[in-house]
């Protein structure tokens, strides 16, 4: 499996030193952007995406120490290396109190260079790693626990979990709202990859002509200096890519994507080699797979490879014995969140939710006991006047037919 590009902003008011710099980081395998002055190295910064910076102190205008700053501003992650002709102790102590990796001394070693600029990517891989392995085992802590206990539920847990030690790509079919975004996190964290990054894009969210960018990176035409920036599939390496309402992005990507799928390679970044990637996909959809292909919503290719791996995420209306079990759940985390010690629902409360039809299913409930409980007093409980009129209403409508039957 090749490296993942390893990416160097290079800053100097002398383009000799741009120059050399350039040529001996392009030839070991770093995509390098280069800055001809603070300004310009700011500016870079703000536009792309970097493991590394490497900067002159001294320079007209903005010196290293602003780029240094802006860096910690803008993108903290980076780790950032001084070169100076002018090294003194204040210097060093400002440089490391400022947030620098290290700085180096002019007239510059090429091979000190290149073992600090190492260094440095390493740290920031292990940091980052670290940093993203915590936030996910906290994420995944949660996660495991499904609220509810119907068959309906408990039969789609079993299949979720079956499907978690695949490697083949899952195709979760559901209302928008049911619980599709969940169950793809369900089934990262109880698979192989849980200390992986799970990386969604929302395909309805994005305009189509922004995906294939966004999840394969972009490329900046040939003789352009701007760097690479990554895309979400290859920020998923070793991980998953989650892409919800696949129906919603364009033919394009969704074809790319299934050569992804096939072959596992990202196309080359101008004269560079294929990046190989680790990557678990899952997709969404509201529409099963029959209705994808018939509405000609997918590539056929596509279709082929999620044939095997289909879950149905079904909608709350279809699992009603789960609701009591759901709105004391999403009750417990605005208690939490709000610091409110609220009681519960009354039986009259209940009454009403139990029976409703839930259209925006599962994001529906918890978005009405979020907006309830934030206007209720500590120690209360919900009762059926704190429901909004839309949904007793629709449970009277609901109802009449019955009634006038009867």
């Amino acid at each position: 499996m090749n490296a993942p590009i390893k990416r160097i902003l290079v800053v100097d008011d002398e383009s000799s030193i741009v120059d050399l710099l350039t040529t001996i980081f392009s030839e070991n395998g770093w995509s390098v952007t280069s800055a001809s002055s603070g300004a310009d190295g700011i500016e870079k910064l703000e536009r792309g995406h970097f493991d590394v910076i490497l900067s002159d102190l001294v320079m007209p205008g903005n010196s290293g120490i602003d780029l240094l700053m802006a860096s910690k501003e803008l993108r903290p992650d980076i780790e950032v290396i001084l070169m100076t002709g002018y090294a003194t102790a204040d210097t060093a102590i400002e440089a490391m109190r400022t947030g620098a990796f290290h700085y180096i001394v002019k007239p510059l070693k090429m091979e000190e260079v290149l073992n600090l600029a190492e260094k440095a990517y390493l740290q920031r891989q292990l940091l980052r790693e670290n940093q993203l392995l915590k936030s996910e085992v906290r994420a995944g802590y949660q996660i495991q626990t499904v609220v509810g206990d119907s068959a309906t539920i408990n039969r789609v847990v079993v299949a979720a979990q079956a499907v978690a030690t695949l490697e083949n790509p899952i195709l979760l079919v559901g209302e928008r709202g049911s619980g599709r975004n969940f169950f793809a996190r369900f089934i990262h964290f109880c698979g192989p990859r849980a200390a992986g990054m799970f990386v969604p894009i929302r395909c309805a969210a994005m305009s189509p002509d922004r995906i294939v960018p966004e999840l394969f990176g972009h490329f900046p035409p040939r003789g352009n200096n701007e760097a690479y920036r990554a895309g979400r599939i290859e920020m998923a390496n070793h991980g998953t890519l989650f892409l919800s309402d696949i129906e919603e992005a364009s033919r394009d990507a969704l074809e790319r994507l299934a050569i992804f799928i096939d072959n596992n390679t990202l196309p080359p970044a101008q004269d560079s080699t294929k990046i190989s990637l680790d990557v678990r996909v899952i997709v969404s959809s509201s529409f099963s797979l029959d209705d994808l292909k018939s509405r000609d919503a997918i590539p056929p290719r596509l279709a082929v490879l999620l044939e095997s791996g289909i879950l149905h995420v079904p909608p709350l209306r279809e699992r009603r014995e789960d609701i009591p079990f759901l709105l004391h759940h999403f009750l417990h985390e605005a208690n939490h969140v709000r610091k409110k010690a609220l009681k519960g629902f009354t039986p009259a409360a209940l009454s009403i939710l139990e029976p409703y039809d839930w259209p925006e299913n599962v994001r529906e409930l918890e978005r009405l006991v979020r907006e309830i409980s934030a206007k209720k007093k500590q120690g209360t409980m919900i009762d059926a006047s704190d429901i909004p009129p839309e949904i007793i209403y629709r449970q009277a409508r609901k109802r009449e037919p019955s009634e006038q039957k009867a």
